[in-house]
Order: structure tokens, then sequence, then C-alpha cells
């Protein structure tokens, strides 16, 4: 019978020859059973992606009827579905070339729809010059009842997996207590370990410890031997600091004293005989650097021992930073907190020296004269600036 039906076919001029249809060649009302059934959900997604513009939040729905809507026409994305299905389908495609008439591939429909295997047959079916109208009206009809009974089937399999959700905790509950008595075995046996190695755990962190100490020990070693070779000067200026200090408390005292003498004067009638002040309007009287500290910031390294003859020809004690180039700049601080008067040598020390000595003096209200050319005479005439009463020294 199937062969007389292969063959009437074959003899018959009406027929559509042996090309397979396309998916948009398809019914509008089979695009959707094929996208459903023959793509996974997944790959719906990754084609959507690559093919179809999104605006990000559409749901699976939303794919799934783009991917439809574009199957009914050639397009990018309907050949795009085309590749796809046939090189996911290809031996099924194959196997349903062998129906030479719409009987035999209706049949080979009907196996492979008993066996379970829809989506390589509907696709193989529906693409297939044999397949009509009304065959592809009975395979989409078919495939819309089996999707009704997945639906059924699918409560019984949720309820099914209810009960053995159900048995699965009561294996989990008799599993655990199991566990706890292996657990508790387990401990029994590992504290019993742990008593023999306590006593060797001990004397490896008694080792660690030691050893610990003996590193620290000589990393404080280290950095105080590093720390050693300025130790002296720092000490020094210390000392200069605390004497410095002791020396404004006592010229204090000493002010404090004499501001209360005409008081003590007017009292004792001798006010009279003291002297008219006379405002003449002349300039204020020269400071004196007596037993007063000068730091010279910068300067020529050969002529260190002139600035210090020439501070020290004015009754001052001198104190010298190079600037940054050998002295520490960490050095600079306790210097300018003993100095009375500073004179920086711009054009001899670094950027961090400079803005130091600048912010210090600005901070503390302190004198300083800044000199251009780091020579003897610049550093005189700054000098004789300062004793003579004159501004700061213009800043470079």
């Amino acid at each position: 019978m199937a062969e007389t039906c292969c063959a009437a076919h074959a003899a018959s001029p009406a027929t559509a020859g042996s090309r397979r249809r396309r998916l948009w060649e398809l019914g509008g009302h089979a695009h959707c059973p094929v996208i459903g059934v023959c793509l996974p959900l997944e790959r719906v997604r990754q084609l959507a992606r690559k093919h179809l513009a999104l605006q990000g939040d559409e749901d699976d729905y939303t794919l799934h009827c783009s991917l439809v809507t574009a199957a009914a026409r050639r397009n990018a994305v309907a050949e795009a579905l085309q590749r796809e299905l046939e090189q996911r389908f290809a031996l099924d495609v194959r196997q349903a070339a062998r129906a030479k008439c719409r009987d035999s591939l209706t049949t080979w429909w009907r196996g492979r729809a008993v066996q379970g295997e829809i989506a390589g047959a509907l696709w193989a079916t529906l693409t297939h010059p044999r397949c009509d109208e009304g065959l592809e009206m009975r395979v989409l009809g078919q495939v819309h009842m089996l999707q009704h009974q997945l639906g059924a089937a699918q409560r019984v399999d949720m309820a099914r997996h209810r009960e053995l959700a159900a048995e699965h905790q009561a294996l989990l509950r008799d599993y655990a207590e199991v566990q706890q008595r292996v657990t508790a075995w387990t401990a029994e046996r590992a504290r019993e370990q742990q008593a023999w190695e306590a006593e060797t755990v001990r004397h490896r962190a008694a080792v660690v410890a030691l050893r610990t100490r003996l590193a620290q020990a000589e990393e404080a070693l280290q950095q105080w031997q590093a720390a050693r070779p300025d130790l002296p000067e720092r000490e020094a200026l210390r000392a200069r600091l605390a004497e410095q200090l002791e020396r404004n408390r006592v010229l204090q005292r000493e002010v404090s004293r004499l501001a209360a003498r005409p008081a003590a004067l007017a009292a004792s009638g001798e006010a009279a005989q003291a002297p008219a002040v006379i405002d003449d309007g002349r300039a204020p009287a020269p400071v004196t650097l007596e037993h007063r500290v000068v730091l010279c910031v910068g300067g020529r390294s050969g002529s260190v021992p002139q600035y210090r003859q020439a501070v020290e020809g004015c009754g001052a004690q001198f104190l010298h930073h190079d600037g940054g180039d050998e002295h520490k700049p960490a050095q600079l601080e306790p210097q300018l907190a003993a100095a009375d008067l500073v004179i920086c040598q711009t054009g001899c020390i670094s950027h961090d020296a400079y803005w130091r000595v600048k912010d210090h003096c600005k901070r503390h209200g302190k004198r300083c004269v800044f000199v251009d050319t780091p020579s003897r005479s610049a550093f005189e005439r700054a000098l004789a600036r300062a004793t003579s009463g004159e501004a700061t020294g213009r800043e470079p």
C-alpha cells in the first residue's frame, strides 16, 4: 500500500518536487510550536540577544513572540533560525527523507511521536516535500494535545516530587543521627590523639616564640645602629633647645621686673628724677644679638666658618643646616625651634628645606631674612639688616 502511494505521488504532476520547505514558507500557525518545541529556552535567549534589538528587560515570553514574528518572512533572524534547526535536527531530516509519499511520512511521524521524540520529528515532518496542509494541521494538532498531556504529567510529577522530597527529609534525619554518632566517635578518637600531640605542639610554639623574639631583637638592633650616627647631634640640639627655653624664662622674669620698676619708683618719689621720654619719630634702636641664637640655612660649605665668625662677632650663638644636601631634613625642625633669627640662603637649599623654613617662621612669628646670593658679604648684609631692626628680607 505504501509503495503504491509513493509511486502515485511520484507519478503525479501536482507534486511539489523534492525541495524541502524553509521556516518562513511554513504556515503562520506553525512558527509558534516549531520555535517553542524545537528550540531550548536558553538557545532562544541567545538567538534573540544576537539578532534582535532588545531593551534589556524582556521576559522569555516576549523573546519567544519576537522570534515567532520574525520567522513569518525571510530575513536575517529567520535565516539564523533555519540554520540552527537544520544543524540541530540533521539526523531526523535524513531519516524523514526516506519517506517518499504522504502516507509513509505520516507513519514515520506517528512512530516518532509514540517514542516521545517530538522536536526533531516535528521539524523534519513539517519541512518535508510531501507534507501537505492536511498533514501539517494534523501534526500541529497532535503537538498541541501532547503539550496538554505534558502539563498534566508535569502536575503528576510534581506531586510525586513532593512525596519523594518528604521521603528524602526522613532519610536525611536518619542520616543526621548516624552522622552524629560517627562524629562523637571521631571526636573521642581525636581527643586521644591530641593528648599525646599536645606536648609536641607546646614545644614547637615555644621554639617559634623564641625565634620571633630573636628576630625582633635583631631588627631593633639594626634600627638602633642605623639611627645611632646622628644621635649625638640630636641630643645636642635637644639640650640647646632646653637651654634656650630656660634662658627665655629668665629674660621674661627680668622684663617683668623692669616693667614693675617705674611703679616702685613712683611710690618712693624717685619718679620725678626719671628723664622724660621724647618721641622724635626716629627709627627704633638696633636689635642686639647678644646671647641669641642665629640659624643659617644653606650657603656654601667653604663659607660656613666665615658665617660663624660674623655671628659670634655679634655675641650670638651660631647654628648651621646645609638645606638638605648632607644634613637630614628632619634635623631642621629642632634647629628652627631653637633659633631666634633665621637667615635662609635660597640659592643653595632644596625646595623641601625652603618650605620648612618659611612655614615654621610664619607659624611662630619668627624673624627670617632671605638671601638670594650665597656669599659672605650678602650674609653680613642680612645680619646687619636684622641687627638694625629692618623688616624681613624679600622672599625669592
